[in-house]
């Protein structure tokens, strides 16, 4: 049977497993991709599986892709672009599109992310009295179990998440952090809503179970498949800090009884010296389970770097990474990584020195928070959900006229009269008030749209650019780097609605606005560029280079003194060095600049004594 070809044997074990409920601890490097979408070709193939009838849940966008893009070059076109294979964030807005109406949601609704929702809550706090601090609220919005016992005991903090909730519901708007949750009620609330999933979805899979949070898991509590494929590795569980709980996988054989454990401990990307590194520093921890990477290729010995600063360590690392590319390594097979975003800022300024092309890793750089595409781009949001009056204000700002608090009052109070939306009320409006050019402004980006009968969200937003002018206007300013951040959002775009396509999913104005807030770091990757990677390690989970560069590895630094969680600050450093597949260099310096930017002794991390 081809599709068994070149599985080991603890992977073809868990390919053609007859046990419903399956746990496949997977190390680092062990091919753990490999046998989920090998399983899903095998059960198509094999056991006559509709994929229509699989769910496969991943944490990232980019995982779900690489994973569909191989279902695909095993089973074919067919029966591939039918198979869900995607985060949960995005199965949510699958959900809630459809049935979303139950809980007075309609399917063009907004995703507030948290910028917007600190923007909602400051305005609210203002409006009741500036009583409490959004810092203050925040923490029962994070913390927030007991809904009685928050009201009695902060009630005014209560009364503001109150209002923030009723004000979702009015701009026809969903939580980003609540996403999952909306769904867990509705399931609960309308059980005909959960029983189309749980006779859809018979066969269910988890990658990177590690990472599942109290939400996703009562998500897949609620769908209960009758075959449930769970892959992870608790070693490299990081994500508590946001939720993700490492116990869910350590007592999964507790919850499933008699289900079927499967260890993958054959380490195809590193060395014996990576390897062995790894094996060393994950055995200080005790919380975990039994497992040991096993290595089958040799290589050179892990290279130390101590300098005498932080400025030095990264100037080491630039000079190191020089000789490399001279030797023949490219520079998109480098990557260098830091605890934090802080200290990557010198190895960029002594790489740019030496002119090797570089890439942070981050939400820095993004090309859709740039000013001018950001304002066209709430302009696409609110053009898709006009109840949404949020949106409807930063529109304005946006617009080619400011306007006044005053002007805005008018508004406002045909909305209390009226009970409808910002921009109902702005439809009220007769020719001689002051906002009717933007209601223009609107029905003119609107009829654009709808004579080039574009669907697509790059079309779209070269619609709002012609309208309001945004190029024209850099251009006459002789802003040419903004003409570039238009542009190069575009080209973004295209290339997203591009990777949609192959996989057979919906490119649409709808689908890009859902992704914008809900996509990862890694997205930036999909845009391979010749150049060295820069980024925090929390950032290069689930990616290799040939060789990495590891920053900052003082006491306090790395681990981290402010994360109290220590066995999950020691699997961070395990994914640090599993990162690497034939060079490894641990670099740390005798003195380093604090976050109040002085000079400290560095102390040396106690990872370099454990490996």
């Amino acid at each position: 049977m081809k599709l068994l070809n070149g599985l080991n044997d603890a992977q073809r074990t868990a390919v053609i497993s007859n046990a419903p409920v399956i746990l496949t601890l997977a190390g680092a490097g062990t091919g753990k991709t490999r046998t989920l979408t090998h399983r899903v070709a095998y059960l198509n193939q094999e056991c006559r599986v509709g994929t229509g009838q699989m769910l496969a849940l991943t944490f990232t966008r980019l995982a779900g892709k690489e994973m569909k893009e191989r279902v695909i070059s095993l089973i074919g076109e067919e029966q591939g672009k039918k198979l869900f294979c995607n985060t949960f964030h995005a199965f949510a807005v699958l959900v809630l599109r459809r049935w979303g109406h139950k809980v007075g949601l309609e399917p063009n609704f907004t995703i507030y992310d948290q910028e917007d929702r600190e923007s909602i809550l400051k305005t609210i706090i203002e409006e009741f009295g500036g009583k409490v601090t959004l810092k203050k609220v925040m923490q029962r919005y994070e913390n927030c179990e007991d809904m009685i016992g928050e009201k009695i005991m902060f009630p005014e903090e209560f009364r503001i998440l109150v209002e923030y909730g009723y004000r979702l519901r009015q701009n026809n708007a969903v939580d980003l952090d609540r996403l999952i949750d909306l769904v867990n009620r509705l399931w609960e609330r309308f059980p005909e809503s959960l029983l189309e999933y749980q006779n859809n979805y018979t066969y269910v899979f988890i990658d990177e179970f590690q990472d599942t949070s109290d939400d996703q898991k009562r998500m897949i509590n609620f769908i209960a498949p009758k075959n449930l494929f769970v892959v992870g590795d608790d070693f490299q569980a990081i994500y508590g800090w946001r939720g993700a709980r490492v116990d869910y996988i350590l007592r999964f054989p507790e919850e499933y009884p008699g289900c079927e454990v499967i260890k993958l401990e054959d380490n195809y990307r590193s060395t014996r010296a990576i390897v062995a590194a790894a094996n060393r520093l994950i055995s200080f921890n005790t919380n975990q389970t039994e497992k040991k990477l096993i290595a089958h290729k040799d290589g050179v010995e892990i290279y130390t770097a101590v300098t005498q600063s932080s400025a030095q360590e990264a100037l080491v690392a630039a000079r190191n990474i020089e000789e490399l590319i001279c030797k023949g390594i490219k520079p998109q097979d480098i990557a260098i990584l830091a605890r934090t975003n802080r200290q990557i800022k010198n190895a960029v300024f002594y790489l740019d020195g030496i002119k090797i092309p570089t890439q942070i890793v981050s939400g820095s750089d993004d090309p859709f928070k740039k000013n001018g595409v950001r304002g066209m781009l709430e302009f696409m949001e609110f053009l898709n959900n006009k109840k949404d009056n949020h949106t409807y204000k930063k529109c304005l700002d946006f617009s080619l006229r400011k306007y006044s608090e005053i002007e805005l009052q008018e508004i406002e109070l045909l909305v209390y009269e009226n009970g409808c939306s910002l921009y109902e009320a702005t439809c009220m409006c007769g020719e001689n008030s002051s906002i009717y050019p933007f209601r223009k402004m609107v029905e003119e980006i609107e009829m654009v749209v709808e004579q080039g009968q574009y669907t697509k969200a790059s079309q779209y937003l070269k619609s709002i650019d012609l309208v309001l002018g945004i190029t024209e206007k850099y251009n006459q300013y002789g802003q040419q780097n903004r003409v570039d951040d238009i542009k190069k959002a575009i080209v973004t775009m295209e290339n997203w609605e591009q990777g949609k396509r192959s996989l057979w999913e919906s490119d649409s104005v709808q689908s890009f606005l859902k992704f914008l807030k809900y996509r990862d770091i890694q997205e930036k990757l999909i845009e391979e560029k010749p150049a060295v990677k820069l980024m925090t390690v929390h950032a290069s989970k689930g990616l290799e280079f040939d060789t990495v560069f590891v920053l900052g590895l003082n006491q306090g630094v790395f681990p981290s003194k402010s994360n109290k969680d220590e066995e999950e600050e020691r699997r961070l450093c395990y994914v640090a060095l599993t990162r690497a597949k034939n060079r490894l260099v641990l670099c740390r310096s005798l003195t380093y600049s604090d976050w109040q930017g002085k000079q400290v002794s560095g102390i040396p991390s106690q990872y370099l004594s454990e490996i």
